[in-house]
Parts: C-alpha cells; sequence; structure tokens
C-alpha cells in the first residue's frame, strides 16, 4: 500500500522528502490545500496528525476540508484527525530551543488575542538563530488557531457525511474527553 502526504508549504515538503529519505521511505508527496484536494474514493484512511486542521483559516474552510476528506475515502474509509480543546492562555510559552550544529534555534510563542465570537486564538511564533552567542536571524510568524467544541465538531464531521462518530483523549483508546485533555483524536467512517 502507497504512503501519500500533502502540505501547502514547498518547504514543509522539503523537510519532509528528507527525513524520509533518511529512513528509506519514498511515499507520494503533494503540494496541495487539505481544504480542496479531493481525490474521489482514493483512499482507505486518511490521517490529519498534531491538530493540523485547525491552522484552516476561517470557519468555512474546516467544513470544506471535511467534504473533501469524505469525499476522498472509499466507502467504509476512516478519517482520524486531532483537535486541540479550547483553553485559555494567559501568559507566555516556555522558550523552547534546540541545536542544529553549528547554530541553535530558539522558538518563543507570545499569545496576542482570542476572538470569542469565532472561538479563534491569535499568536506570533518568533524564531531567532544564533551562533557563537550571537543572534544570526530572526523570523515572525502570524499563528491563528481555530477552536471547536466537543459537539460542534461532532456535528461537522456528519454534515459532511460521516458516520461512525467517535472521539478519545489523550491518545489512548478508549479514554473519554475530560477537563485534563490535552488533544482530542476523532475517528469518523464514510458510509458503505
Amino acid at each position: 500500500m502507497q504512503s501519500e502526504g500533502l502540505d501547502s508549504s514547498p518547504d514543509m515538503l522539503a523537510v519532509c522528502r528528507q527525513h524520509c529519505r533518511d529512513r528509506g521511505l519514498d511515499p507520494v508527496l503533494r503540494e496541495a490545500d487539505m481544504a480542496v484536494f479531493a481525490e474521489p474514493a482514493a483512499y482507505q484512511a486518511i490521517i490529519i496528525p498534531a491538530a493540523s486542521i485547525m491552522l484552516l483559516d476561517g470557519r468555512d474552510e474546516v467544513p470544506r476540508a471535511l467534504a473533501a476528506f469524505c469525499e476522498s475515502l472509499v466507502p467504509g474509509g476512516r478519517l482520524i484527525l486531532d483537535v486541540e480543546p479550547p483553553s485559555l492562555i494567559t501568559g507566555p510559552a516556555p522558550m523552547r530551543c534546540w541545536q542544529r550544529d553549528p547554530y541553535l534555534w530558539t522558538l518563543q510563542v507570545m499569545h496576542t488575542a482570542y476572538d470569542r465570537a469565532a472561538n479563534q486564538a491569535t499568536s506570533f511564533l518568533r524564531y531567532e538563530k544564533w551562533r557563537d552567542g550571537g543572534l544570526v536571524a530572526t523570523e515572525l510568524q502570524r499563528f491563528r488557531l481555530q477552536y471547536w467544541s466537543l459537539p460542534e465538531f461532532g456535528h461537522l464531521l456528519a454534515d459532511a457525511g460521516f458516520t461512525g462518530i467517535s472521539v478519545t483523549a489523550n491518545y489512548h483508546d478508549g479514554r473519554q474527553p475530560g477537563p485534563d485533555s490535552r488533544v482530542w483524536t476523532f475517528h469518523a467512517v464514510r458510509p458503505r
């Protein structure tokens, strides 16, 4: 069975290709937008990890993407995707850093706004590249996440045509979502 992946960023696809080559893998990788990409009845499963669906901008993009996923699955095919629970963020996130010789990279997340009506959080991601204690480069990226409640996302899946909808928490089969959930994983099936 051939694995495939898609991303709208050529840079992310290049990183993925290199990681695949390093591991002796050769998947089909496409530059495409998941909100509109559809291959009718082409896949047995579609997996959207790391809450990537939350990156779609605007509340109409997710229903379009879910409809495209449903169309792309064979009858009986499964959709598995992660969604982060909404949470109130009150302070800065811890700074992350990693070494990639000869550079030290840092990432700081600065939360800037929360739109309660749209249930969207906007942040800036500040990447910095350091060498020998001196700053080499800085990049600032605007980052917006779309949040959904459990019932709301379940209804979106049903409206897109999915059945057999279930949700688990924190990557544990059978664990129901609760107040301590860090991630919800939705499972859904395209009807036969």
